[in-house]
């Protein structure tokens, strides 16, 4: 089984005439993921790469029956286009951008909620089951299948960690790039729901940072007689105080967001946490050593 994103998917590509539009034509195919449909604001086309371009979202979901959608447009644009993706009829939108409005973000997941459609994003890769489909941008070499979900704030570190779990033999079922910004669409906690509902996954590996609260949400999950076994791997350690690293949310506001803290949280919580990259393959064997038990 596959999480939120499998053969079956018929992919919109709103913003299909750009670079990463066009880009993403061509390796979600590659991938076996069929994109079916684009968007393309402001451009007269017809198609790209053979794949039709349409004027609106509801003539390309009720002409090609579309029911996911990769939505690349500046953040001035971002919030009207996912909510035209979201009437649509896309029950799985991945929105990559950077930059986009706190308010924006917090009118985008409000809707998608009342719609019953998952929203990931912004600031994300996408969303990959490895060997399956993805919905995204990230390199699929760096993948392979197997047992382990992965939940990721950081795209960049989703991408290494997954390449050395897969050459230590450890794959993946379903890897979530949550996003690094503050009110995101899917959070911790709701991607954790995924994977704990998911039957082939065995095991939950969670890429978190400094600043936030979804390393605290992972501790709650760790801690329930239910959860399935979990590893951790928290990177900013030499962060300074007060300075923002990379992402919005990724900020050393009080001594509770700093690496340390975080770390005691989910070790308190029976999490298995990695010191660092080179041990999160032993971390997440020991997740998976739990199962056997």
């Amino acid at each position: 089984m596959s999480v939120l994103v499998d053969r079956a998917s018929r992919v919109l590509i709103y913003g299909i005439a750009g670079n990463f539009g066009r880009f993403s034509v061509r390796d979600l195919a590659a991938y076996g993921t069929k994109p079916v449909a684009g968007l393309a604001p402001g451009r007269a086309i017809r198609d790209v790469d053979g794949v039709p371009v349409y004027a609106s979202a509801a003539a390309a979901c009720r002409e090609h029956g579309a029911n996911a959608a990769l939505v690349y447009v500046p953040a001035p644009m971002a919030l009207d286009a996912v909510l035209e993706v979201i009437d649509a009829g896309c029950k799985v939108i991945v929105y990559p951008g950077d930059g986009l409005p706190v308010q924006d973000a917090i009118d985008m997941r409000a809707a998608a909620r009342e719609h019953g459609t998952v929203l990931v994003g912004p600031n994300t890769p996408g969303v990959i089951s490895p060997g399956e489909a993805k919905l995204g941008f990230m390199p699929s070499f760096c993948y392979t299948p197997g047992t382990l979900g992965v939940i990721s704030r950081s795209g960049s570190l989703s991408y290494e960690a997954c390449w050395r779990l897969s050459g230590e033999g450890l794959g993946q079922t379903t890897v979530i790039g949550i996003g690094g910004d503050p009110v995101k669409g899917l959070n911790a906690a709701e991607a954790l729901e995924l994977l704990h509902a998911d039957a082939t996954t065995a095991a939950i590996v969670y890429l978190g940072e400094i600043g936030g609260s979804d390393e605290d949400a992972v501790a709650r999950y760790a801690a329930r007689p239910d959860a399935k076994p979990t590893a951790a791997l928290v990177v900013g350690a030499a962060a300074p105080p007060g300075k923002k690293m990379g992402h919005a949310a990724a900020l050393v506001g009080s001594q509770a967001d700093s690496q340390a803290a975080k770390v005691q949280t989910l070790r308190a919580a029976g999490v298995h946490v990695a010191a660092g990259l080179p041990q999160l393959a032993a971390a997440a064997r020991s997740a998976l050593a739990r199962v056997n038990k």
